[in-house]
């Protein structure tokens, strides 16, 4: 199995602007007309795009400060699996020899989708940026925690073909599509995550999850890997995938009908010697930075996570082209 760095580096971007929230007018004052009423408060983002901005710029400079001290604590930018798969990908990194420190040319083109107050709990919005020199477009969700705005979702797309480009309202605020939520589309945020877990689990034989995919969506192209895998191990060993679906789901509607859908994984793969079984070892290079270049004899357990973006259009098969992934533990006897 591949595993990609989850390095925040370029990545096509969304064609969006937003436009901040307007405050009310005032009420009795010199400028209000006699017997009329006050014009109604326009609805407020969670943050304004001032406020966005200033964000994304503070976020970028601790990220590149935290990668200078090591990579090893990314609480003060990150949160949840983005936490785990970027202070993962900075040990295996440094156990390669790699340099940690990722690309912080100045952010360019920055834009944002900003929900309406009260439309997610926890609040939270997308910034959409290139770097300058850069090709590609970054997309990075943050989300309101107890410590402040943290990244907790992130993907890298290419300049072209641009994805679809988040609806707006008349106030010009992001739609938010809710988990289980579906209008008329092939399948909701949640059941695109179960069919992804079903795809992985049963090694790509599960047809209502390879209906629902296009042929190289991420979930067919890892169940893919899967089968390869097993053909690998000569049936001297047991391959089995536990795929489970993380607490980080974000979706959006687009303009074009459809739905930009940012969730997480988190993945088990197990090794079971048979009898009569050759040694097995890792030989990718972050697995094998991982487990030290162990050789297994009885089993060996891999463990990883991923963050996936799924474009979803009004009718059809789901994209999934976007994957971000980690090795968090190599372990076995």
């Amino acid at each position: 199995m591949t595993i990609r760095r989850p390095s925040l580096m370029l990545a096509t971007g969304l064609s969006l602007t937003v436009l901040p929230a307007c405050n009310a007018a005032g009420g009795g004052g010199q400028f209000a007309a006699a017997g009329r009423p006050s014009p109604a408060a326009r609805p407020a983002g969670v943050v304004t795009v001032a406020e966005a901005r200033k964000l994304l710029t503070t976020w970028d400079g601790e990220v590149k400060k935290a990668q200078r001290d090591g990579g090893t604590d990314y609480s003060g930018t990150h949160a949840g699996l983005a936490s785990e798969l970027t202070e993962a990908d900075s040990r295996v990194t440094k156990a390669l020899g790699d340099p940690i420190e990722t690309s912080h040319a100045t952010i360019v083109k920055p834009r944002f989708a900003i929900p309406a107050k009260g439309a997610a709990d926890p609040p939270w919005f997308m910034a959409e940026f290139s770097r300058k020199g850069g090709k590609g477009w970054t997309q990075v969700i943050f989300q309101q925690t107890p410590g402040g705005w943290r990244q907790v979702a992130w993907s890298e797309t290419t300049a072209k073909p641009r994805i679809p480009a988040p609806a707006r309202d008349g106030n010009g605020l992001a739609t938010v599509l809710a988990p289980d939520g579906r209008s008329g589309l092939p399948a909701s945020p949640r059941q695109i995550v179960q069919a992804h877990m079903r795809m992985e689990s049963t090694f790509g034989k599960d047809p209502r999850a390879r209906r629902l995919f296009t042929a190289d969506a991420k979930p067919r192209e890892n169940a893919a890997n899967y089968v390869r895998l097993q053909q690998q191990m000569r049936g001297q060993w047991n391959v089995k995938v536990a795929t489970k679906g993380t607490q980080e789901l974000f979706a959006l509607k687009t303009a074009a009908g459809g739905a930009l859908v940012w969730y997480g994984t988190r993945n088990r793969l197990t090794f079971t010697a048979r009898p009569g079984a050759g040694e097995l070892n890792f030989t990718d290079r972050p697995a094998a930075a991982t487990s030290h270049g162990k050789r297994y004899t009885r089993k060996a357990v891999l463990t990883s996570g991923a963050t996936y973006l799924a474009i979803v259009p009004r009718s059809g098969k789901v994209r999934v082209p976007v994957r971000l992934s980690a090795v968090f533990t190599a372990t076995g006897s």
